[in-house]
């Protein structure tokens, strides 16, 4: 008889040991809920009640209210870019929006500098840090990638108009704004 394992034996072994490693690491690390209903408990109640006398309340009619409307707010619609610029673009009809990267010098001065433009043209200005996964996934998603420093003119709704890589100055971005404006 051969003791020796063959090589089919050894990862089928391997297989369900790996199997086995699984099932008790999920059973060990989830979470379980129990699906049964704990039994209701048994309140014993003295056998001496005095009775709970409740005062007559005057006759009154009743007054009928109008119904408060019920507001609210109504869903922000992202046209897939990052919830700040949506919320811009509610207010603003042009946005400029920065996307830099924190702690470079040069991405600070492009930031500056459409933040300036904006200003100065009457849009909306949204700096965005590409390193926040919350921001940068939706630019990445709409856009591919992106270098910083970069500045985007969105017009309504949610039309990228302008893509300026690289540092821009004041003029550039005002006139990208003032074209999207048509």
């Amino acid at each position: 008889m051969n003791t020796t394992l063959s090589s089919q034996h050894a990862r089928l072994l391997a297989l369900l040991g790996l199997l086995a490693v699984c099932g008790l690491g999920y059973w060990l690390f989830v979470p379980h809920t129990s699906t049964t209903t704990a039994p209701p408990r048994m309140t014993t109640t003295s056998r001496t009640t005095t009775p709970v006398v409740t005062p007559a309340r005057p006759a009154t009619r009743p007054t009928t209210q109008p119904a408060k409307p019920t507001t609210q707010p109504a869903k922000l619609v992202t046209h897939g870019l990052p919830v700040p610029v949506a919320r811009a673009l509610r207010k603003h009809r042009v946005v400029v929006v920065a996307l830099y990267a924190p702690g470079s010098k040069i991405d600070q001065l492009a930031r500056a500098e459409s933040r300036a433009a904006a200003k100065a043209s009457g849009a909306g200005f949204v700096p965005l840090d590409v390193f926040r996964q919350q921001n940068g996934t939706p630019i990445l998603n709409k856009l591919g990638m992106v270098d910083t420093p970069a500045v985007l003119v969105i017009s309504r709704p949610a039309n990228i108009y302008a893509k300026l890589p690289g540092v821009s100055d004041r003029l550039i971005v005002e006139q990208a704004v003032a074209d999207a404006r048509g």
